[in-house]
């Protein structure tokens, strides 16, 4: 171990000059050992590094914190630069990688993601550009594009790969499987396979999103939450001054939106939040109409969130919204059964939320080429959706993709996973990912029937995205 190291996993950036030198000094006289994988990130061009502590919580790994320089324009790479964030939790060498992406910020804290944890392997987490500090000052939002995000991905994995040479699996889940869906299109050979959760493929203001609503679930369970809605529309002069205690208790401002809109959202999307976040079974616990005005503000808080609407939040994530408006689509809100109480209709879209001063114009060619792509030319692509999850109204189509599978859990919300499926669709998921990780079951933990998978972590920052966001 070289001195410097130590001062390193106190969290200072590594010198790629000073790491390099201090590399190339002799060890004593004794024989030559593989170099520390500190000692070999810090030689990747445009790579800053740090440790830190990895938590008892994963014996046996490395947890490391980096920026890697990116041309905000891919195709002029002498232009502007960015400093994009990484994270890297290191097991082995020997081991396969797991590319991972969130589709938004990427969290500094170590967690392992659902295929990292079944294959034991290495994982690599990265920034959406754009998002938290991985954003170029000044800000061109035209380069704010799925190909340009694809390229990001394409030059990092040049970049890692002498590093970690043995098969890489991407995924992410919502947005991020999106986006490493993206990654495969423009650059299909750069890993071996994809496993994209709860991932969909969106059109401009898309009406099947409106059909799967009108039927998901029971439809005592859709009355309820349709019920609530109204409730708190009819009770608005009532409920607004307790937003605004809340909103002052937490420092919230609603300049962006305005309160009053703000408010319509939030009740607008209550209906697609319990879908996407929660369960049938506990559809008894949404308010009814007689309930008091402060336990209809506290679940409209305490599911959607207030803060949610607010400008600090809108700002935060200014760049879905952006790519929302561009290329990525977005569903059409759910609100014709509200008409008649809504000041603000058809207002809860992206567009609206974009930030100020931009004028997006969709790209309607950008999602059909993608999915084209997947039914034409994709393989080794996995696809996990929830049945209750209102995102599963756009979900991939496998056409002619090879190996390529789609598993879907019943009652299943935007949370599902591979450990949630039936035991048969389970142990083929998981042999497949075995296959195409190249790694045995003995060495990937998945030859037991009853593993269990530990929590994987907080993945986009502050806490998950609502209906407009994956």
């Amino acid at each position: 171990m070289s001195f410097a190291e130590p001062l390193l996993r106190r969290g200072r950036f590594a010198s790629v000059l000073l790491l390099c030198l201090l590399s190339a000094c002799d060890n004593g006289g004794e024989p030559p050992t593989e170099e520390d994988v500190l000692v070999q990130l810090a030689r990747i061009p445009g790579l800053t590094v740090r440790e830190e502590p990895a938590g008892p919580q994963l014996p046996n790994h490395r947890f490391f914190v980096m920026e890697f320089e990116q041309p905000v324009d891919h195709a002029h790479p002498d232009g502007q630069r960015f400093r994009q964030r990484l994270t890297l939790l290191h097991i082995s060498r020997s081991s396969p990688m797991v590319l991972y992406s969130g589709g938004y910020f990427v969290s500094t804290e170590p967690s392992r993601r659902e295929p990292t944890q079944l294959l034991d392997a290495n994982q690599l987490s990265v920034e959406h550009r754009y998002f938290g500090p991985s954003r170029p000052t000044p800000t061109d939002w035209s380069q704010l594009t799925i190909r340009q995000s694809a390229d990001d991905f394409h030059r990092i994995v040049e970049a890692f790969k002498p590093v970690y040479p043995l098969r890489w699996v991407s995924t992410g889940a919502s947005k991020g499987g999106e986006t490493m869906v993206f990654f495969r299109r423009f650059h299909p050979q750069d890993v071996d396979a994809t496993v994209a959760y709860v991932a969909p493929i969106a059109r401009f203001d898309d009406d099947r999103f409106i059909t799967f609503q009108e039927s998901v679930g029971e439809g005592a369970c859709r009355e309820r939450l349709k019920s609530f809605q109204r409730a708190a529309l009819d009770r608005r002069t009532a409920l607004l001054p307790l937003m605004d205690a809340r909103a002052q208790q937490r420092g919230l401002t609603f300049q962006h939106l305005g309160r009053e809109r703000a408010f319509e959202h939030a009740i607008i999307e209550h209906y697609f939040y319990f879908w996407q976040y929660d369960s049938l079974a506990r559809c008894n616990t949404v308010p009814n109409d007689s309930a008091s005005d402060s336990a209809l503000m506290d679940e409209l808080d305490g599911r959607v969130g207030l803060d949610f609407f607010s400008d600090a939040d809108v700002e935060a994530y200014g760049p879905y919204f952006y790519q929302a408006a561009v290329e990525l689509g977005h569903p059409r809100p759910f609100e014709v059964h509200l008409a008649s109480q809504l000041q603000h209709p058809g207002t809860d879209v992206p567009s609206v939320y974009v930030p100020p001063g931009l004028s997006p114009v969709f790209r309607p060619e950008a999602m059909p080429d993608i999915q084209d792509w997947v039914s034409t030319q994709g393989e080794r692509l996995m696809f996990i959706y929830g049945g209750h999850d209102p995102w599963s109204a756009a979900a991939y189509e496998l056409g002619g993709a090879r190996e390529a599978v789609l598993y879907t859990v019943a009652g299943g919300n935007h949370g599902a996973r591979i450990s949630q499926l039936p035991e048969a669709e389970r142990n083929e998921a998981r042999e497949l990912l075995r296959q195409w990780a190249g790694v045995s079951p003995q060495a990937s933990g998945l030859q037991s029937l009853s593993w269990r998978l530990e929590p994987e972590g907080e993945e986009f920052g502050p806490r998950p995205p609502r209906s407009r966001q994956r």
